[in-house]
């Protein structure tokens, strides 16, 4: 008889797939994913509508190391004043704090590791590169790990399973260029810390994930243009976030409506300038003369509005004057906030 030739499929989020056999007997199956080992064979006998291949354990293989953990691109059209592109490996899944940080002179002493592209740019690869690219296999982006790309333009993906962005790690992002900012579909995201995006230059925003669960203080504060301004129409804070830190939005481009669809930012009680898991205004810059935003509609969870006081209120959002309070339940029911205590 004739050897079949093989056939190659691509499982689905649930381990399943279909081939279309055209033969009986004996079937050999071979799993493997890029970044992990391929499992042993299996032998399966081919007949009847499905066959339960069981559990296929893949282990990871090593993340590359050195130089093997990026490349430097020089881009087209820059021979004079060279910029370029920096993608990170295939395989690396952590990005360790400084690591790929632009100018550790000027970086925090908390990065722990030097910089690798110094040494390739100069004493100021933060005017090198334009543009940043992420594989698909990276989870976590540790403390400054990309901090001050000032350089950076055009669009710019977080990948979906990336967890968690460290501290400052993208601060200055674009500072001199200006990102589109990201989210990969189905991103599984869950902290930002700290800092993380300050001082970007971002002119354009695709909604924050639904798996966020944290935004630190100040995470966003002075990252948007007055360009932005469309992407930030009618903001939705979603469903999963427990806790917004002062200052996360800082700006004075968010416009329209605010939709605050977690039932978890209940008060907790006041540590500092915090008023709760809602921090104190965070649709404002930390050292702006006063506490101002521009939303006329604030939908928020009843549980969520009626647990902060008046002042609370006024001190995350801005003064009360103007704003109309909604309840997310039916998105018509006002609420009053006079009806709160002072």
């Amino acid at each position: 008889s004739t050897k079949p030739e093989p056939t190659t499929t691509t499982t689905g989020p649930d381990g399943t797939f279909s081939l279309q056999v055209t033969h009986s007997g004996s079937l050999s199956l071979t799993a493997a994913k890029t970044c992990y080992g391929t499992a042993p064979a299996q032998t399966i006998t081919a007949g009847g509508s499905s066959h339960d291949a069981g559990v296929i354990a893949l282990t990871p293989v090593p993340e590359p190391t050195g130089s093997a953990r990026f490349t430097l691109k020089q881009n087209p059209g820059t021979a004079a004043n060279p910029t370029y592109t920096l993608t990170i490996a295939d395989c690396v899944r952590t990005v360790t704090p400084g690591e790929f940080a632009s100018d550790p002179s000027a970086a925090p002493t908390t990065i722990t590791s030097n910089t690798r592209l110094a040494g390739r740019l100069g004493t100021r690869p933060s005017q090198r590169v334009t543009a940043i690219e992420l594989p698909d296999t990276l989870r976590t982006i540790e403390n400054y790990a990309f901090y001050s790309h000032e350089k950076m333009t055009g669009e710019f993906t977080i990948p979906a399973a990336v967890e968690s962005i460290g501290l400052a790690a993208f601060e200055s992002l674009g500072r001199n260029g200006q990102v589109r900012l990201r989210f990969a579909q189905d991103s599984r995201l869950k902290t930002i810390e700290n800092i993380a995006f300050l001082y970007a230059e971002i002119s354009a925003m695709t909604p924050l994930p639904q798996s966020l669960e944290t935004i630190g203080l100040r995470a966003f504060e002075n990252a948007f243009t007055v360009d932005a301004g469309p992407s930030l129409l009618n903001f939705v804070i979603p469903e999963n976030v427990r806790s917004v830190g002062d200052y996360a939005f800082g700006s004075r481009v968010f416009t329209g409506t605010l939709t605050i669809r977690s039932p978890h930012l209940t008060r907790t009680p006041a540590t500092g300038t915090r008023t709760g898991r809602l921090g104190s205004s965070i649709f404002t810059e930390a050292f702006a003369a006063a506490v101002t935003q521009e939303f006329t509609k604030i939908v928020i969870p009843r549980a969520v509005f009626t647990s902060y006081t008046q002042t609370d209120l006024n001190a995350i959002f801005g003064p009360s004057s103007g704003v109309t309070y909604v309840d997310l339940a039916d998105g018509t029911t006002t609420l009053d906030i006079t009806t709160l205590t002072p």
